[in-house]
């Protein structure tokens, strides 16, 4: 083999190398791989404790050292999150982002929770969000990149949710009461729950019973059940409504609003992810730091000396 192939393929070994432990593979995307992937398988209202692990991109967003909302991790930099959660307290530095953590209140003593803390740098809500129910979403970048491991994983999200009408393997989790006016109790652990998507013809209709009206928009979906046994609460929002389809689970909804909790008829609505599925791929696109290609570069001079090692092989030869 010569040496300038032997050079080649050995760059072709080591770029790809360099490129994992610079972290490079999944920056500048929206759907990092892998993304929607459970490592651990099978109270919101009618919820059920989780366990560390079952879902690795749930987010508690914590303002003031307090569980303040829930969120979703995109990727390495950028977490998704309901607009409304921020619109007393927009300021970006007293929020702080947990991950990979089941309770919203860790001991003092869980270095491990600790650890997997990161700050804040910016807060971005749609900007034609106005403090309202329509367009609450938010994306926070965070000030340094996530380390994952099987416990914290990026969630996948698509630009349709059509497919989902009518889908009933879908869950929402969060720390929030677990009924009007009830707390979730110690230890504080989170909360999962299967919901129905109820389409938005469907929910209209649940909205006007009796002598109520609200009209449901198209950027948002309605989930739940009619009877309402199964529903998110106040500490909730933000938080993550996701759909399991062939082994893969994809965020569809982003816990917005709703009538009190748990009430028959009024089922919770949440934000339509993938309404808004242009604005988060320009705004993460856009914002994400160039690659370093330093040590890449370290690599050239294998194939600037590769004829030089031949040529002097060759003239050693008898």
């Amino acid at each position: 083999m010569g040496a300038p192939v032997a050079a080649l393929l050995l760059v072709q070994l080591l770029v790809p190398v360099e490129l994992e432990m610079l972290g490079l593979q999944d920056q500048g995307r929206l759907f990092p791989e892998p993304c929607g992937h459970q490592n651990i398988y099978p109270r919101i209202v009618g919820g059920k404790d989780s366990v560390l692990g079952r879902w690795p991109w749930q987010v508690s967003l914590r303002f003031h050292k307090g569980h303040t909302c829930g969120g979703s991790l995109l990727n390495r930099r950028w977490v998704l999150s309901a607009a409304h959660c921020f619109v007393k307290h927009g300021g970006p530095s007293k929020w702080v982002v947990q991950l990979g953590e089941p309770s919203s209140r860790p001991s003092l003593w869980n270095l491990w929770a600790f650890y997997h803390r990161y700050k804040v740098q910016d807060i971005i809500m749609y900007p034609h969000f106005k403090g309202s129910s329509f367009n609450d979403i938010a994306l926070l970048r965070l000030t340094s990149s996530v380390t994952y491991n099987k416990y914290i994983q990026p969630i996948c999200v698509m630009a349709s949710s059509f497919e989902f009408q009518n889908w009933t393997n879908c869950w929402v989790t969060g720390w929030g009461h677990i009924r009007e006016n009830k707390e979730l109790p110690p230890p504080y652990t989170l909360q999962e729950v299967q919901v129905t998507i109820i389409n938005n013809s469907r929910c209209d209709y649940l909205f006007q019973q009796p002598d109520f009206f609200y009209r449901i928009g198209d950027g948002m979906i309605c989930a739940g059940s009619e009877d309402g046994s199964h529903d998110t609460c106040k500490g909730d929002s933000g938080g993550p409504l996701t759909c399991e389809k062939n082994g893969l689970w994809i965020q569809i909804g982003i816990v917005s609003w709703g009538v009190g909790c748990g009430r028959p008829n009024r089922p919770g609505v949440y934000t339509n992810v993938s309404r808004y599925f242009g604005w988060i791929q320009r705004l993460t696109a856009d914002s994400t730091p160039k690659p370093d290609p330093f040590p890449l570069l370290l690599l050239l001079p294998l194939l600037w000396a590769a004829p030089l090692v031949q040529l002097a092989c060759a003239q050693l030869s008898p």
